[in-house]
């Protein structure tokens, strides 16, 4: 009796869906389809952290992608950071800013330039963070507008690490405590000065 060997699997060769010819026909469609998404433009900001009551220069950065010009960003600040000004900027871009409301915040719109594919801007501005800003990031939404009227959100906004707390320093806490006990003192005076009865001359003169 002829005895059988078992076929050999050769487990080391991954198996695919398909073969593996199709390989560089696939990547250049993906590659096609990213480039010809509008919403394909990038954008991202600097610096990537900031702390809290700090003075900084926020840039937001806009990569041109696609077959799409764009003639219109437009940046929108959270509640936490206080617009102090703009960057002037060149090629004909111009900056307008709308203060925050009790209904929508801080915005910045650049308009008037055109940011072609392959090229790069930075949307620069000036910003304060609140000293007792509790936020893990910073978000900053990201409106893009293009020549033919198109409007488009990049996914995911551009956001800042908030890191660090606001810490009075030695000579600050002894300078708060001085500005404590004097205000203390003053008020004391002022209850003991109220509760003071009339003087005999008080009366001697009505």
């Amino acid at each position: 009796m002829t005895s059988r060997e078992p076929k050999s699997r050769d487990r080391g060769t991954p198996r695919f869906p398909f073969p593996v010819s199709l390989f560089p026909l696939l990547l250049s469609l993906a590659l096609a389809a990213a480039a010809s998404d509008p919403a394909a433009a990038q954008v991202a900001i600097d610096p990537p952290t900031t702390t809290p009551a700090a003075w900084e220069r926020f840039a937001v950065r806009v990569v041109g992608v696609g077959d799409t010009t764009v003639v219109g960003v437009e940046v929108t600040l959270p509640d936490a950071v206080t617009l102090l000004g703009v960057q002037p900027m060149e090629g004909g871009w111009s900056a307008e800013t709308a203060p925050p409301t009790a209904s929508a915040p801080a915005r910045v719109r650049w308009t008037g330039g055109e940011l072609t594919t392959g090229t790069f801007r930075e949307f620069a501005f000036l910003g304060r963070v609140i000293g007792d800003a509790r936020e893990k990031a910073l978000v900053f939404p990201v409106r893009l507008t293009d020549a033919g009227g198109g409007v488009r959100d990049p996914q995911p906004a551009p956001r800042v690490q908030l890191v660090g707390t606001t810490q009075l320093s030695a000579r600050g806490a002894v300078a708060m405590a001085a500005v404590a006990i004097a205000l203390g003192v003053v008020a004391l005076a002022l209850a003991i000065s109220a509760r003071r009865p009339p003087s005999s001359s008080d009366h001697s003169g009505r």
